[in-house]
């Protein structure tokens, strides 16, 4: 029990315990705060603007003789440009610029990695300095947890809109195993884009500090996915049900990783035979330490077949 206590039951956002009612999860990105987020967009302005020179204008703006002006703070204005192009006159948030960042940074990632370089290349594309990646860690763990939060709110977002067609009349309910299976490779075929790169970010994650912010999210995941599942149990099967849809979650992302079929047919083959097992297994309150046991020892091995993905830094 204690190993799935440490996996569903102490992290930020859910309740320890299914019997002391369950809290969902808040997706936030797990992200270190920036630092003087405001100056970068000053010093990127900075350089772009060219003192005005012609006497007309020297005439215009010189105050009438005898008359004080006010002191005025030194440096430009604070503004920058919304979507719209509409500029405010208030700094955006250092969360608001950090995910603007982030965001433009996916598009490098691959070509680039997960990496610095990445962030430098999407803070040019906002009018940014490349000296905005030394806000973030050099390991890109910033961007990728980043990555992974985006994610699980698409996945949310999708299914709430599902659940609201079935409440709606507009939709038949899955059967419990064909919305997991489908729920999962969902969540998957998000990676597709960056799967090149993918066991670079999964090396990164299994860093000692990056992994409780990691497992807060996958668990999130997880828990959302049961969620809207339907899954209203508050005794063993709450923990048994997590760490088993954990365990496919990680197995088949290790196989997509490796994965060269057409369309990832093997991968998606795997997760219905995965789920079907699951659907097989009784739930009995012995199966609960064993399955949380087979689930931390199956990270452990993951680990060392990411490190291994990541060295060859290619699908087989």
């Amino acid at each position: 029990m204690w190993c799935l206590s440490r996996l569903f039951g102490s992290r930020v956002g859910l309740a320890s315990c299914p019997l002391l009612g369950v809290v969902r999860c808040q997706h936030y990105p797990p992200l270190r705060a920036l630092q003087a987020s405001a100056t970068l967009r000053r010093a990127s302005d900075e350089h772009k603007k060219e003192p005005l020179t012609s006497s007309s204008q020297q005439h215009f703006d010189s105050p009438p003789a005898g008359h004080q002006p006010e002191e005025e703070p030194q440096g430009p204005r604070p503004s920058y440009t919304g979507q719209g192009g509409q500029e405010s006159e208030d700094y955006e948030s250092e969360e608001q610029l950090q995910h603007r960042i982030l965001t433009a940074a996916l598009e490098f990632v691959p070509e680039h990695g997960w990496t610095a370089e990445a962030i430098a290349e999407g803070a040019k594309t906002l009018g940014l300095s490349v000296a905005a990646a030394g806000m973030f860690h050099s390991d890109g763990s910033e961007l990728i947890l980043h990555f992974v939060s985006e994610c699980n709110t698409k996945l949310s977002k999708l299914l709430e809109k599902e659940q609201k067609l079935v409440q709606l009349g507009e939709a038949e309910k899955k059967p419990i195993d064909e919305f997991l299976r489908h729920a999962v490779e969902a969540r998957l075929r998000m990676l597709i884009p960056y799967i090149e790169k993918w066991p670079q970010a999964l090396s990164v994650l299994l860093l000692p500090r990056n992994i409780p912010s990691s497992l807060n999210l996958l668990t999130c995941m997880i828990d959302d996915i049961w969620h809207y599942a339907g899954d209203q149990s508050t005794d063993f099967n709450w923990y048994t049900r997590r760490a088993v849809l954990t365990g496919i979650y990680n197995t088949t992302e290790l196989v997509m990783m490796q994965d060269s079929s057409p369309d990832f047919e093997d991968t998606w083959r795997f997760l219905e035979n995965r789920v079907a097992d699951a659907m097989t297994m009784s739930n009995t309150a012995s199966q609960v330490q064993s399955t949380g046991e087979a689930v931390v020892q199956g990270l452990m091995g993951a680990a060392v077949t990411i490190k291994n993905l990541a060295g060859l830094n290619q699908r087989r």
